[in-house]
C-alpha cells in the first residue's frame, strides 16, 4: 500500500509540476492554437510572469494540450459562460484540481483564475513548458 502511494506522490509531481510553478503568477499572453487535422487534441499556450526568477521581466510558457479544452467564467447564478481566451490575461492564477474519470476513461483538469474564470480541460492531458 505504502509503495502505491509513494508511486502516486511521483507521478503527481511529474505530471503536474509545471501547474505548481505557475500557481500564483499573472497569465501576460495567451494564444489557442488551431488543431492540426491529423489530431484530435486542442492546444492553449499560456504565457506567466516568473515572480519567483529575480531577474525583471522573466516570463516562461506552459503548452496545455487535451482533447476538450474550455475557456469560460463561472456567473453569479453559477452557471459557466464560454469566453475568449485573452480574459485570463493580466489574471492571477489560484489553484488546480485534477482527477481521474473513470466513465469518460480520462483526466480532468480545472484551472482557476483570478476574477470567476477557469480552465476546464478533459481527456489525455499533456501540459509542457516551452522552451
Amino acid at each position: 500500500m505504502l509503495d502505491d502511494l509513494e508511486l502516486d506522490e511521483e507521478w503527481f509531481e511529474d505530471t503536474w509540476k509545471e501547474l505548481e510553478k505557475a500557481r500564483g503568477e499573472i497569465v501576460l499572453e495567451t494564444k489557442k492554437k488551431r488543431p492540426k487535422k491529423s489530431s484530435d487534441l486542442q492546444e492553449i499556450i499560456l504565457v506567466f510572469e516568473d515572480t519567483d526568477n529575480l531577474e525583471l521581466e522573466e516570463t516562461y510558457s506552459l503548452s496545455i494540450r487535451a482533447n476538450n479544452i474550455k475557456i469560460g467564467k463561472t456567473e453569479k447564478n453559477g452557471k459557466f459562460k464560454s469566453v475568449g481566451i485573452a480574459k485570463l490575461k493580466e489574471n492571477k492564477f489560484m489553484e488546480y484540481m485534477t482527477w481521474q474519470d473513470d466513465l469518460l476513461m480520462g483526466t480532468q483538469l480545472t484551472m482557476a483564475f483570478e476574477k470567476g474564470y477557469s480552465i476546464e480541460i478533459s481527456g489525455s492531458v499533456s501540459i509542457n513548458e516551452l522552451r
